[in-house]
């Protein structure tokens, strides 16, 4: 089994160099927002399905990712954490674009999809080796990848960096490795984390602010955020992730990052994180979270939300990267 593993691999790996061909060309109109980040999307979901921790569909989306960062010039590497709560390891990608300064906006987002661990989950047939995991996590990936392009030409003060974190589902040991292996003065300079997740399936658009996060930079964020939607007619949800009173913390705010989540959600007012609804709509059913299952039952949605949000982060982000005096970030 070990030998055909290796074999699948070593055949997948040679196939990658010809399918990492399509998306060399930038995204150069605004009348083509979100166009590159769902193609991105359909060609992961479609050529990487089952893309849980320490398999072949993980590690070959991470060299895909790789090489569309570096086409970029971003300085972008693999890391590869052994699986210490998991029986395997994790690979996540760090893409960076150093600015004048060494404080740096961080956007993350997650490769790895779920794995059945009980009866119940695969009875509800949750993850699996057939999960394309469009909306968990395709999706974010590849408007993380146009955020990219369209960023990659920008002159910022602060630095910009973009994480693809493997290992990230139950018992998050991808992430926790990762914030671990950020010294102190790295996670003094991260101004900010936007971590994107579940962005598709919800009936609305929602950016949440940390429960820590400063009001200053939810004002430079979430308020900044739903300014641009109302400006090109986008719904946006905007709220605090969690209330005062609620002892839970995401694992970047329990290290002290401001944070901002962006994602979707079924419900109508988001206040809390319960009212937020962190779990996807889909509930990581193989059966419903794909391709076909989201083009039927969720038409046009895919393109909306790939466009919505390329037209909402990328000026936000540029706004971010190059503040003024009066509205530098500060934690």
């Amino acid at each position: 089994m070990l030998s055909l593993l290796k074999n699948k691999l070593a055949l997948a790996a040679l196939c990658l160099g010809f399918l990492l061909t399509p998306f060399a060309g930038h995204a150069e109109s605004d009348s083509d927002l979100g166009k590159v980040a769902e193609q991105h999307t359909r060609y992961i979901a479609t050529y990487f399905p089952g893309r849980m921790s320490g398999t072949p569909a993980e590690f070959l989306t991470a060299e895909y990712l790789l090489q569309q960062f570096s086409q970029l010039g971003y300085r972008a590497h693999i890391r590869h954490e052994p699986g210490a709560a998991r029986p395997l390891s994790a690979t996540s990608v760090v893409a960076e674009r150093p600015g004048q300064l060494p404080q740096e906006i961080v956007v993350i987002t997650h490769i790895d999809t779920p794995q059945s661990y009980t009866a119940q989950q695969r009875l509800n047939n949750v993850g699996g080796l057939n999960f394309q995991g469009v909306d968990n996590n395709a999706a974010s990936l590849g408007v993380m990848l146009e955020l990219a392009k369209r960023l990659a030409d920008h002159h910022n003060e602060y630095s910009l960096r973009f994480v693809a974190l493997g290992g990230t589902q139950p018992p998050l040991q991808g992430m926790s490795d990762y914030l671990k292996s950020l010294s102190i003065d790295q996670r003094k300079n991260m101004l900010l984390v936007v971590d994107m997740t579940n962005i598709v399936a919800g009936k609305h658009l929602a950016f949440l602010s940390g429960n820590t996060t400063a009001a200053a930079v939810r004002k430079q964020t979430t308020d900044q955020a739903k300014a641009i939607a109302q400006q090109h007619a986008i719904q946006l949800l905007t709220a605090q992730l969690a209330s005062s009173r609620s002892r839970t913390l995401t694992a970047y705010e329990q290290v002290g990052l401001p944070y901002l989540r962006v994602t979707s959600s079924d419900a109508g007012k988001l206040t809390t994180l319960a009212t937020g609804e962190t779990q996807s709509v889909l509930r990581d059913n193989a059966a419903k979270d794909n391709l076909a299952y989201i083009n039927r039952h969720y038409p046009h949605r895919l393109t909306q939300r790939s466009y919505q949000l390329v037209t909402i982060l990328t000026p936000l982000l540029r706004g971010l990267l190059t503040p003024t005096h009066a509205s530098a970030i500060k934690h």
